[in-house]
């Protein structure tokens, strides 16, 4: 038992001669040598350092870049009114870039037959390129208000004017008629394969009153009501077998009634014959709801709606 205390004291001994040790050799250390605090002139700092930066921001300021904020276009509500200089309208709620992109090159494919020789344009083919030239007139004009992404959105303004011009023209089939319209048929090509126009526009905004005759646009709605969309919505096999035929030429109609009622349009500043063409709006979009749901019924129905809206237009205004 002593031989433990005895251990134990001289463990104790150690340990103090030790801590004796380390604070012996810290006073004896020198102390580190550090960097001094930098001063400045303030006279000459001013100039290059603002003393509050945030006093001198002007207006508001910029938003969190991590914080997404969604954009809503500047347009109107389909079913009335122009669109503002410089705004957008709502046009994919009447027709989608789909349907505008595929019913440009469907053009395409047509120019390439109807213009061919002056001999056949002079005979037939001028007739078809007035109509089709005056559908792609109305097509740029729809893309350059288009409230969302789009083909064609940075040559629209200048090809809506020269597709108007040439289908302006186009009344005639004489050999001057002819030249331009070739001209057109090989920018149309041009610009479906990604190529920018070398002409300008006359203006941005839209003139509806300068972009296509109501007689031409007539000719095409036909084509979509009786030589397609009755045939298509006739019955459930027909309605399958030509669904995305039916969404596309409701989608046509929708649009060419709407601009029907714009200013400038022949009697679109009618009530009556605007009453018309919004309810034949309608009846198209109705029927692209039928496509989405896949309700041949549907489909059917409101192509009978569009026949009505036709009919009796063609008796009030002929």
């Amino acid at each position: 038992m002593l031989r433990v205390r005895s251990i134990a004291s001289l463990v104790t001994a150690i340990g103090l001669v030790s801590i004796v040790a380390l604070i012996a050799s810290g006073q004896g250390r020198k102390a580190a040598n550090r960097a001094k605090l930098p001063t400045f002139d303030s006279a000459k700092t001013d100039r290059i350092f603002f003393p509050d930066v945030f006093a001198r921001l002007e207006g508001e300021r910029p938003a969190n870049p991590n914080v997404q904020i969604a954009q809503t276009p500047a347009a109107a509500a389909p079913g009335g009114g122009d669109a503002a200089a410089g705004q957008s309208y709502a046009w994919s709620k009447i027709i989608s870039g789909t349907t505008i992109e595929n019913e440009v090159k469907a053009i395409k494919l047509a120019t390439d037959k109807n213009i061919t020789t002056p001999q056949d344009f002079a005979g037939r083919g001028y007739k078809e390129v007035r109509r089709d030239f005056s559908v792609l007139a109305l097509l740029f004009a729809i893309v350059n208000e288009y409230d969302a992404d789009v083909r064609f959105k940075k040559d629209a303004a200048a090809a809506r004017d020269m597709f108007a011009r040439s289908a302006s023209n186009a009344k005639a089939g004489n050999n001057n008629v002819y030249k331009e319209a070739k001209k057109r048929k090989d920018e149309l090509l041009d610009l479906i394969n990604g190529a920018a126009l070398t002409d300008k526009a006359e203006a941005e905004e839209n003139d509806w009153t300068k972009i296509a005759d109501r007689s031409p646009l007539m000719q095409r709605l036909e084509t979509a009501h009786k030589a397609n969309l009755v045939k298509w919505t006739s019955n459930a096999e027909a309605f399958s077998e030509d669904i995305e035929g039916v969404m596309h030429e409701a989608e046509i109609i929708a649009a060419i009634a709407e601009t029907l009622t714009r200013e400038g349009m022949e009697d679109g500043d009618d009530e009556s014959y605007a009453g018309f063409a919004n309810l034949m709006k309608r009846s198209a979009l109705d029927a692209v709801a039928a496509v989405k749901s896949n309700n041949a019924e549907q489909a059917r129905k409101a192509t009978g709606e569009i026949a009505k809206a036709c009919s009796d237009c063609h008796d009030n205004f002929r």
